[in-house]
């Protein structure tokens, strides 16, 4: 059984992921732990990871979710869409042989945990994700390059995508991966360029849909900031 800790990160994450809460918006550990029906020391505890991943700002009593706004997230987006198409293309002229069958062991690592019904499985699909695109820049053997992709690989709004995926989209980012992979294997260029740009677009077009939806739905009443007059 999960720690409640642990079931208590994984769904605040979620709600960070999706836009539930607005930036900037306090979380307050005594309000999480009522409406969650727990104690604070999990809540606390959870608050704390949450923290440490950059999806959150600690405060008083809890903490303020930081402050990503649509804006950054399609900025991150579209660069990432300018970028990483490149180095998939270069990375199918100059991957090693290695560096393909790792991609392919990735990928079929990442379908073994989508299939899987343990509960960090989104957790593990993640990494895996993470390791593949990381492995592709480090493929495309350009110092520069590398530079300037992997801090957007490594942002939090980035890393998380995976806890507002169906199980459906899961499957087919893995299909994705198994195109560009294809692409790369097959040294061609053209092919592994878009390849990475319709799974990026395919990527911001579900992180919309799912923004767009939670803010269609009920959410939480305004939480003021600490220090402001509703504390």
């Amino acid at each position: 059984m999960p720690k409640i800790s642990d079931t208590l990160y994984a769904d605040l994450r979620r709600r960070l992921m999706s836009g539930y809460y607005a930036p900037g918006a306090w979380l307050r550990e005594e309000h999480i732990a009522e409406e969650m029906k727990v104690s604070r020391t999990p809540v606390r505890a959870a608050l704390q990871r949450l923290v440490e991943d950059g999806l959150l700002v600690a405060a008083a009593r809890g903490a303020t979710v930081a402050q990503w706004t649509q804006w950054d997230v399609a900025e991150v987006f579209e660069l990432r869409m300018l970028l990483e198409p490149h180095a998939a293309g270069l990375a199918a002229e100059r991957a090693t042989p290695e560096q393909v069958a790792e991609m392919e062991a990735l990928n079929d690592e990442m379908e073994h945990w989508v299939k899987s019904r343990k509960d960090d499985r989104v957790a593990r699909i993640q990494a895996v994700n993470n390791r593949f695109h990381h492995l592709l820049v480090e493929a495309a053997r350009s110092g520069r390059l590398k530079a300037l992709l992997q801090n957007y690989l490594d942002m939090p709004i980035m890393i998380g995508s995976f806890y507002f995926y169906s199980e459906q989209e899961m499957r087919e980012s893995v299909e994705h991966h198994r195109q560009v992979t294809l692409a790369i294997r097959r040294r061609d260029r053209r092919f592994a360029e878009q390849a990475m740009a319709f799974h990026l677009r395919a990527s911001f077009v579900r992180f919309e849909m799912q923004r767009v939806g939670a803010e269609s739905a009920p959410g939480p009443a305004s939480i003021p900031a600490p220090g402001s007059s509703g504390a």
